[in-house]
């Protein structure tokens, strides 16, 4: 672990170590309530920490990037094979069927479909550039294997999940060169699908409604559809610049719904304030400086595109997760990477920064030979 970028291994780690105080912070009277036990969030989300970093570490040390790439067609029909297996195996909760329980674990196929669509995008735009193969053989095969993952994600249903993936998608399409006129077409698709889903699911239409009355008016109804957006701009705004001290939030005691989980910034920024918030920003936001890093240095067209992918991944969720929380965007049930309670999305998000990693170590290697080839000495 001496070639590639640190930074890719302690920045999640300290995030996650951020998440772990305060997913206790967010869900002890929730713990309390609902199970008799403070720490009952708490004990798993340290175990899948744990685990998290086991996966990080093997990422990072252990994945030989060309048999993953050899890979990426068994891997995403293993995802497929989840997505699919949800249906008939998964468990319902808030309405919706996205887990499935292997053993002591619940796992989310999505995180899972996510993960492999891109290593699988990856490796197909890497043989097939949309450049050279036209918009029938260039854009729509790739467009298929995304919408097909995406499709399954919907009829869950979660629509945010499977429009960040499209996005993802759409800008791996553009990253490998794809005619902008050419992916027109995905974006109308994609607008049009959003619509026709939200049509047909009367809460996320009401969610929709909500953020445009609150856009609009800066009124929310209280008492109803806008209580959760209402609570976490009241605990966002009441932290002041140094917050009301590391486990004296007042918004958590169930006043905030999904406070250790979609809303967990509100508590953040309620406990420690906009000092604490900044720091939490200088954090995602150095990670995503390093990701691009590798992004840019990728000499091999699949760590180009993968290490483009997982980037998108991170970035998109975290963005949506603080939009929702500060109101910029409609609720969404997203977590915030890293921070957020969670097991598959962590475990997806630490192998990311791990494979990021381990592209950033082939970066080095590769710019090293350069270096002493263009020096004159023997590769």
């Amino acid at each position: 672990m001496n070639r590639g970028d640190r930074w890719l291994i302690v920045l999640p780690l300290l995030l996650t170590a951020l998440g772990v105080i305060m997913v206790y912070s967010s869900s002890a009277i929730l713990g309390i309530t609902r199970y008799q036990d403070p720490n009952y969030f708490l004990a798993r989300q340290v175990l899948r920490a744990g685990l998290g970093v086991l996966v990080l570490l093997a990422c990072a040390t252990q994945v030989d990037l060309k048999k993953l790439e050899r890979a990426a067609p068994v891997l995403f029909g293993a995802g497929i094979a989840l997505l699919v297996a949800v249906f008939a195996l998964g468990h319902v909760s808030n309405g919706a069927t996205r887990w499935l329980r292997i053993g002591f674990l619940s796992v989310q196929p999505t995180d899972v479909g996510r993960l492999t669509a891109v290593t699988f995008l990856a490796w197909w735009l890497k043989r097939n550039p949309p450049a050279e193969r036209g918009f029938v053989r260039g854009l729509l095969p790739p467009l298929g294997f995304v919408g097909a993952v995406a499709g399954l994600i919907l009829l869950q249903p979660n629509l945010s999940s499977a429009g960040l993936l499209g996005i993802t998608g759409f800008l791996m399409l553009f990253l490998a060169g794809a005619p902008l006129l050419h992916l027109a077409a995905p974006v109308a698709a994609g607008l049009v699908t959003g619509v026709v889903m939200i049509e047909r699911h009367p809460y996320q239409m009401q969610r929709v409604a909500t953020f445009v009355h609150f856009v609009f008016t800066g009124t929310l109804d209280q008492r109803g559809a806008g209580w959760q957006l209402d609570q976490s701009l009241i605990a966002i705004g009441s932290g002041g610049w140094f917050g009301r001290g590391l486990g004296g939030g007042l918004q958590k005691y169930l006043f905030l719904p999904e406070a250790h989980t979609d809303f967990i910034f509100s508590i953040l920024a309620e406990e420690l304030g906009f000092i604490g918030t900044s720091a939490l920003f200088v954090l995602l936001a150095l990670l995503l400086w390093r990701c691009m890093r590798v992004v840019a240095h990728a000499a091999d067209p699949f760590h180009f595109l993968l290490a483009g992918g997982l980037t998108l991944q991170i970035g998109l969720y975290a963005l949506a997760n603080l939009a929702v929380a500060t109101g910029l965007a409609p609720t969404t049930g997203l977590p915030l990477p890293f921070v957020s309670y969670g097991g598959t999305a962590l475990l997806a998000n630490l192998a990311a920064a791990g494979l990021l990693y381990r592209i950033s170590a082939m970066n080095a290697s590769t710019d090293a030979l350069v270096r002493q080839r263009w020096s004159g000495g023997r590769p």
